[in-house]
């Protein structure tokens, strides 16, 4: 039983129809409580007994006992109300099998454990009497009526009391319940009050020193003070010997009237009338109980599992019967439930909705002793059977869904299957490239079933805590990659090691990031994973496979990863400090949104992160600053950026396989590096769920988002430009500039990207001393601003700055580059910029302006010197912006003629016969006004 036994706590009301509405607490007792036992304890509106007012506690309070130690003779009847007992029949309790009385102490230690009384009568009746009567008649328990008994002056007629507990003797030795047996089992009417009647008759005649005892026992109950004083209520009623040696006695059962013979005690006081002893009825079933209502124990329909049926108001009663029904309509067709015969009932939910009713009784061969719970209904689950939803439509956001057949995205459903939980039980399930799965809670998948994420799929979940189950297949495929380049990726499961998923490359090509700045190999990339694990939200780099391509476009690689789904909240260690790099991984089969993992990590982390695209063939000189010298050595202009402001990718004509710009959303099994915090230290970076929820803009469609189909809608307002700046032999760089809010004008986290100092070209805006390679500016656009732009760069020769994108406000604002060598004020909505300089750093030559004050008819711009000499691979030129060239010479280190050409009169002069050396050359210049010029190149 689901309680042991009820206890009924006092509620201070005057209204009894008010009292079964009032505070009626059911209560659980440890120390004795078994099937079918109801206490009733405090009744309606009574007042606990204190341990200074216990029945018994004085001499002059103890006449409401059950049991009086000092008395040769008693009789004493309780009344309980049929309003406390409607609280057990609502339970189902009829059949009475024994009563208990909860001794809470002794006045007399020494004696009272070991003293006998005798001769102990039990009876029991119904009456219509209520503590302060029936219909204004008068009080029950004034006088005690005759023998056999528990009339009272308000009775129509007779009530009788039935003998329930022979003659027996009893001693009482310790504290708590004293349960007594009956040997003829009352059976309750379900509508009466009942009166308990106990009699006492000692047959002995020896001194009251001998057989009496003098002490009293301590009876719990409860004192009905309402109202203080009055006549007009009783709940005990007693007379008992008022000589108790010799032979001289009055059968206790036979006391009937005040003062009728001379061993006869005086009524009870009203005071007294007003307690009464707690006590538990301990019931079996007699017949059939009432079976309530059928009701689930707990209930989570979003998570779709098993539940457990129960029925409330449920009987207490020993010795009875169960068997379970179901129906599929709540209706008077319902069936048996083979085999279901116990109390409650674990219910697996089925593909529709399903009702289910219990039957009780003594014995289900019995008819008439069994009644029926009402019906409780429990939901079922929208079920595919690899034809049709069970439901008849497809799952909605707050069901969990079950399949049980083959299902594809592109035949049976939308490009968005949302379902609270899924289950996954049989079939081949496909979620097709580009489509979304949205769960609310978890996802199971049974190991005789396939979940397969194709290329650009996503799983989104919603809840941090929920535990997956079963394995997934989750497709991931690169960008085009040649023998040598590396991928960054990161694990949407768990469990699979980089050599499963790319088991055609070496393990020695294989490596993750040491982000610690202790201890061996710090800051560096560290081999011998290839057979371990990925840890979820950590990154990985692996060479392409054995076979792939060595040069052109490359080839795609086609990565399948297999395992159970990572979900909720990851935590990865990372390190603080400029200068000090992470790689992070996108631990999710999702997309995650960048912007909200960076300001969710800022404490650890700075507000950019790099994403490598491998556009460009490794070299074997080292070109890596800060970074351990490999064989082989790749370019960190290979990185795309992105921060809080916008992205920065790849020129609008590259040549390198990747163009694409980095977005808002990282997709599934992309890595990328981020720099720490200035003054972090030691860390963790947190990813969880809200990262990869479904809004606009959402997209999963590859490693970097292209920037006409994943550019996320913000609210925040951004008006960006991006420039580039190109070489003529194809080197480039980027920048960005933008207007948006949260940034200011000065260094902001997540808002200004600085320059890395590395590559050919370098093209960045001045904030201070500080090189940016994404600057963000405080709204609104102020358009008298002026913004520094600096160039270094190692190689001389032709350059175009370019305004290849913009958006927000610059779609109808002109931007301007003012050449301060020149002079010149030149519109890049126009057109590109073209200028030729040659090797070094000129922080003091471009503006980005948003007025023209004199605007240039020539765009090719002669730069701050007469003449500039370069290289490509095949060919040295020598250029006057000027005056004619007549002589040129060029010798090496050691000061050996390699060249010499003289008496010329020309600006241009093309080299071609030199074979490059890659070695240090002198270039001298005579110009036709006699002036001479020396030019370094590295040819």
């Amino acid at each position: 039983m689901i309680n042991k036994f009820n206890s009924i706590q006092h509620c201070c009301v005057t209204l009894k129809a008010a009292v079964l509405i009032c505070l009626i607490v059911l209560s659980i007792d440890k120390a004795i409580g078994q099937d079918g036992r109801f206490v009733l304890s405090n009744g309606l509106g009574g007042i606990p007994t204190s341990a200074s007012n216990h029945i018994g506690s004085t001499s002059a309070n103890w006449s409401p006992s059950p049991f009086i130690s000092s008395k040769k003779d008693y009789r004493v009847q309780f009344l309980y109300e049929a309003d406390e007992l409607f609280l057990a029949e609502d339970a189902g309790y009829r059949k009475i099998t024994s009563l208990a009385f909860n001794v809470v102490g002794f006045s007399s230690m020494f004696t009272l454990p070991n003293y006998e009384m005798q001769n102990i009568t039990i009876k029991m009746g119904h009456t219509i009497a209520t503590y302060d009567g029936y219909a204004g008649t008068n009080i029950w328990g004034i006088k005690m009526p005759p023998s056999g008994e528990c009339t009272w002056d308000g009775s129509p007629t007779a009530e009788y009391l039935e003998l329930v507990k022979s003659p027996f003797n009893l001693i009482i030795s310790n504290t708590g319940w004293v349960e007594i047996d009956l040997e003829f089992p009352f059976i309750w009417d379900g509508v009466s009050s009942i009166v308990v009647e106990i009699c006492k008759s000692d047959p002995r005649t020896n001194s009251p020193s001998t057989n009496f005892n003098a002490g009293r026992y301590l009876f719990e109950g409860i004192y009905h003070s309402n109202p203080p004083g009055s006549n007009a209520l009783t709940l005990s009623r007693s007379l008992s010997s008022s000589i108790n040696g010799g032979n001289n006695h009055t059968n206790g059962c036979a006391m009937q009237l005040t003062g009728s013979t001379p061993n006869t005690s005086g009524a009870i006081s009203t005071t007294l009338r007003k307690y009464r002893p707690n006590i538990q009825f301990i019931f079996e079933c007699a017949g059939a109980p009432k079976a309530g209502n059928a009701v689930i124990s707990s209930e989570n329909y979003c998570a779709g599992e098993n539940v457990e049926l129960h029925v409330v108001n449920d009987e207490q009663s020993t010795g009875l019967t169960y068997q379970w029904y179901y129906s599929y309509a709540d209706d008077d067709n319902f069936l048996p439930l083979v085999g279901e015969i116990n109390k409650t009932l674990s219910v697996e939910r089925s593909e529709v909705d399903m009702w289910y009713v219990r039957h009780v009784g003594c014995s289900q061969a019995t008819a008439e002793g069994t009644r029926i719970s009402t019906a409780v209904k429990v939901k079922g689950i929208n079920t595919w059977d690899g034809t049709f939803w069970s439901f008849g439509s497809e799952p909605a956001t707050n069901e969990p869904v079950r399949i049980n057949g083959d299902f594809n995205t592109d035949m049976h459903g939308t490009g968005l299957l949302e379902a609270c939980t899924l289950y996954v039980e049989s079939g081949i399930f496909t979620i097709k490239s580009g489509d979304v799965l949205s769960i609310t809670d978890k996802l199971k998948v049974h190991e005789s079933a396939t979940l397969i994420f194709e290329n650009n799929a996503s799983l989104i979940q919603k809840n941090d805590s929920a535990i997956n189950e079963g394995k997934i297949i989750y497709k991931r495929n690169s960008q085009p990659v040649r023998l040598l380049d590396y991928t960054y990726w990161s694990s949407p499961v768990s469990g699979m090691t980089p050599s499963q998923f790319s088991p055609s490359t070496p393990a020695n090509r294989v490596y993750h990031w040491n982000h610690l700045t202790t201890g061996p190999s710090p800051q560096t990339w560290v081999g011998g994973v290839a057979g371990i694990p990925m840890t979820p939200g950590k990154g990985y780099i692996i060479r392409a496979p054995n076979g792939y391509p060595t040069s052109g476009a490359g080839t795609v690689f086609e990565g399948t990863f297999e395992g159970v789904p990572n979900n909720g909240i990851i935590s990865v260690p990372a390190q603080g400090g400029l200068g000090n790099w992470n790689l992070i991984g996108n631990p999710y089969p999702a997309a995650i949104d960048i912007d909200e993992f960076l300001i969710a990590n800022s404490a650890v982390l700075d507000g950019t992160i790099r994403l490598w695209t491998h556009n460009t063939l490794p070299s074997s000189i080292p070109e890596y600053p800060g970074f351990t010298q490999q064989a082989l050595n790749y370019t960190s202009d290979d990185y795309a950026t992105y921060n809080l402001t916008g992205p920065l990718g790849f020129p609008s004509e590259s040549t390198g396989g990747n163009t694409s710009t980095p977005g808002r959303f990282v997709g599934a099994g992309q890595s990328f590096m981020v720099q720490g915090v200035a003054g972090g230290g030691a860390g963790v970076v947190q990813f969880t769920n809200e990262m990869r929820e479904l809004k606009t803009g959402y997209s999963n469609t590859q490693f970097f988002r292209s920037s006409n189909g994943n550019q996320a809608l913000s609210l925040a307002e951004k008006n960006r430009l991006w420039l580039e700046v190109i070489h003529q032999n194809g080197k480039f760089k980027q920048m960005m500039v933008g207007y948006v809010d949260g940034a200011t004008d000065g260094l902001d986290w997540g808002y200004d990207s600085k320059l890395t100092l590395s590559g050919d070209v370098r093209f960045y805006s001045l904030l201070g001393e500080d090189s940016l390679l994404i600057q963000g500016k405080s709204t609104p656009f102020q358009q008298d601003d002026i913004i520094a732009l600096g160039l270094t760069t190692v190689l001389s020769g032709e350059f175009i700055v370019n305004l290849y994108q913009f958006d927000g406000l610059f779609e109808n604002q002109n931007v301007y580059l003012f050449d301060k060598y020149t002079t010149t004020f030149h519109n890049l909505k126009e057109g590109n910029y073209a200028f030729a300089t040659e090797a070094g750093t000129f922080d003091d030559r471009f503006e980005l302006r948003f007025t023209n004050e004199v605007l240039s008819l020539n765009p090719i711009v002669t730069t701050k010197k007469d003449i500039i000499c370069f290289a490509d691979d095949t060919v040295i030129t020598v250029k006057s912006n000027g005056e004619q060239i007549t002589d040129v010479k060029i010798v090496d280190s050691a000061g050996r003629v390699l060249f010499e050409q003289n008496k010329m009169n020309t600006t241009l002069i093309k080299i071609s016969e030199l074979a490059k050396a890659n070695q240090l050359m002198i270039v001298q210049v005579i110009s036709e006004n006699g002036s001479k010029s020396m030019h370094k190149i590295l040819f």
